[in-house]
């Protein structure tokens, strides 16, 4: 066997014994040399070809058949989807930890005290050590569910008739099976190989030409990005080609610190992300994007990952200290230490958010250390927040996000068209049983029209319909016309995101101010137990 041979060899027994531990469900067991825990992370999407460069050059795998791709090559995937994915739509009403089952089992009696076939699903696995021997964090959800269907839209017919009875609920996507299909890799021009899955082992990095981001907001675009570790390039659960990266915990939050907060911020403004990052990825294992192939996304949808950059390699080096810390409660599970650019001035409750029980170290606090007497939940006080604001450590104009404190948004008549359109329930003339978390928050509102009434759920909902809003904390000067329907108005809102959890907006500006990382992130996640897991 020449050195090349024997090279390659080393890397793809390497590769396989990782990937193969990944894929199994047994995530904790997998490591580098140096014990470092490793995670699958899907970095981009392809509809039908993708191109890569080898920086300093690569192996590849591919049907039985390899080679390398040297430095100065150019490499060319091609794909022909032979079978779509495979997916049931859940409704689900409630959730609570799987061991929590008196608690579920109250929840799916009244549900079926209500006329539903209520059941009860338990997802996820448990984060286990790296042993293999221990449990260090049990992430399973026992989920209420009430019905379920073979497509998107029968389901949100279900959620829609919930909402208008003012009963809260979401659609969980069960992946029955990912989509098949047939991949070419040609290298210069030159086919050299098809299969179904492609394995990539970098010497170094490997760069992914036009990687897709931020789709369905206003910043979406496409860009270049450079990764260290192995990928595997396949058909995937949404109908396109997933690039899946294999590498180590640590490296991923070197690139998630600066994508999710500003690269020039304090020291303990850095920290503290990657402490609530390292959380929420951890505490989420299992329970996100199961059957997909991978145990997290680059994208808002879990936590933003750019790959690697001068910047995430500068960062590396300030969150280094932290390596292995997380959040916990004082039972010691791990806490889903989840985080917002901008809280506007008070964070919001997590119940308010999602349709999940109330959690004392999620609950909204001021951003301040002296907090006004507002209760935030009632019109009148949060008008007053809003038109006349006080200063906040995420008012801070000198950090990143410091704009997003306050901000307006116009609705045009064609603006306001495209909201009434989607609710189809014809002119506008009202808006009423506006509810609020305790950040001003707005989790639910109902729409009076020509043909009877529309109720809006949660937060995110609301920004969507809207046009996409920063925060669902906002109040509105509407216009009429002379028969007193809406056709537009002026909203004036607060902060950027949900607003649970810890605003990053404010960590920049308490660092600024000398505050450590566990202090900030006390601040945040109140009740909350810092502690160092392997």
């Amino acid at each position: 066997m020449n050195f090349r041979s024997a090279l390659f060899r080393s890397y793809i027994l390497r590769y396989f014994s990782i990937t193969l531990l990944c894929l199994s469900g047994v995530f904790a067991l997998a490591k580098t040399a140096s014990g470092e825990r490793l995670i699958n992370i899907k970095v981009a999407q392809y509809a039908t070809a993708l191109e890569f460069t080898a920086g300093s050059g690569l192996v590849w795998d591919m049907n039985g058949k390899n080679g390398r791709i040297g430095g100065t090559s150019t490499a060319k995937v091609t794909g022909v989807l032979e079978k779509k994915a495979v997916k049931r739509y859940h409704v689900m009403t409630a959730s609570a930890r799987a061991d929590e089952t008196e608690k579920l089992a109250f929840f799916e009696s009244e549900w079926k005290a209500l006329g539903f076939p209520a059941r009860i699903l338990t997802i996820g696995q448990p984060l286990m050590s790296q042993d293999g021997k221990s449990v260090l964090h049990d992430g399973r959800l026992g989920m209420v569910e009430v019905g379920v269907f073979p497509t998107q839209s029968e389901a949100q017919t279900l959620v829609d008739r919930l909402s208008a009875q003012g009963k809260s609920s979401w659609i969980y996507v069960e992946v029955v099976s990912r989509s098949q299909g047939r991949l070419t890799l040609a290298v210069n021009g030159e086919m050299v190989a098809e299969g179904r899955e492609l394995y990539l082992v970098p010497e170094q990095t490997l760069l992914l030409k036009k990687v897709e981001y931020a789709v369905g907001y206003p910043w979406h675009g496409f860009a270049d990005r450079t990764y260290r570790g192995r990928m595997t390039i396949r058909w995937g659960a949404e109908d396109a080609i997933d690039a899946v990266l294999n590498t180590s915990l640590e490296n991923v939050l070197a690139g998630v610190v600066p994508s999710e907060i500003s690269g020039n911020a304090a020291i303990g403004a850095l920290q503290a992300q990657a402490c609530a990052a390292r959380a929420e990825i951890l505490a989420k294992i299992g329970t996100r994007h199961i059957g997909e192939g991978f145990d997290t996304c680059s994208e808002q949808h879990c936590q933003v990952f750019s790959g690697e950059s001068a910047m995430s390699q500068a960062v590396a080096q300030k969150i280094a200290p932290t390596r292995g810390c997380v959040l916990a409660d004082s039972s010691g599970h791990l806490v889903d230490a989840v985080y917002a650019a901008n809280c506007g001035g008070h964070g919001e409750s997590n119940q308010y958010v999602w349709t999940t029980e109330p959690n004392p170290i999620l609950r909204g606090v001021w951003d301040t250390d002296t907090p006004p007497a507002l209760d935030l939940s009632e019109e009148k006080q949060v008008t007053d927040f809003l038109t006349n604001p006080r200063a906040a450590w995420c008012s801070d104009a000198s950090v990143e996000g410091g704009n997003n404190y306050r901000w307006k948004k116009s609705l045009s008549g064609f603006d306001w068209n495209a909201i009434v359109n989607s609710l189809g329930i014809g002119r506008i003339k009202s808006i009423t049983d506006v509810a609020r978390g305790v950040s001003g928050r707005m989790y639910r509102l109902t729409f009076v029209g020509e043909r009877g009434s529309k109720t809006v759920m949660k937060e995110l909902n609301i920004r969507k319909l809207f046009g996409g809003l920063k925060s669902s904390c906002f109040i509105a000067d509407w216009t009429k016309d002379p028969l007193g329907f809406i056709t537009g108005g002026t909203l004036t809102g607060a902060g950027f995101g949900h607003g649970v959890g810890m605003c990053q907006t404010g960590a920049q500006s308490m660092a600024k101010r000398g505050y450590s990382f566990d202090r900030i992130l006390s601040h945040y996640f109140p009740g909350s137990i810092l502690k160092r897991i392997e």
